[in-house]
């Protein structure tokens, strides 16, 4: 049997302050350098950033990418009511997701992920003109993660069709 998850792109983490945890990942774990940004829904590359088919007004999320042994580390903080911000109401901050490449092309994917589970994807995020394209697929209780998977990803990243 061939292993579904090719490789680790990706590890998201939850924080309640990315510029704190920024801080402390470069003033103490030797960490760094993060590129920090907005996620927003009102101004470009984002502005029609979707939501699960929802048009996401303002700012979505403060973030910070760091790329080092071979992967991005991503931290999100919420900004606003969304799925993230209940989140980390809910679990407080921690590893949230990870995203890795599989040989399923994207759609598939989702159809065997609701197939398999019976559950809708967590969430869906769709924008940059048709070039961002991801999902969240919750399965906690089958492997106790949350993954990631993109149909398409941000411009200056390869393509990668999961």
């Amino acid at each position: 049997m061939n292993p579904e998850f090719k490789q680790l792109l990706q590890i998201g983490i939850i924080v309640r302050d990315v510029d704190k945890a920024v801080r402390y990942y470069e003033d103490v774990l030797g960490m760094g350098p993060w590129d920090v940004s907005f996620m927003r829904g009102d101004q470009p590359p984002t502005d029609d950033l979707m939501i699960d088919g929802k048009r996401e007004p303002g700012v979505v999320s403060k973030l910070a990418f760091l790329h080092a042994y071979g992967i991005e580390i991503e931290l999100i903080q919420p900004i606003g009511e969304s799925a993230f911000k209940a989140w980390l109401e809910e679990h407080g901050p921690g590893i949230h997701h990870i995203a890795a490449v599989t040989d399923t092309p994207y759609e598939q994917l989702l159809e065997n992920y609701k197939k398999s589970t019976g559950r809708d994807i967590w969430i869906r995020g769709q924008g940059i003109g048709g070039l961002m394209d991801y999902s969240f697929l919750d399965l906690r209780e089958e492997t106790g993660m949350i993954v990631e998977c993109y149909k398409n990803v941000h411009p200056d990243r390869p393509r990668v069709d999961f």
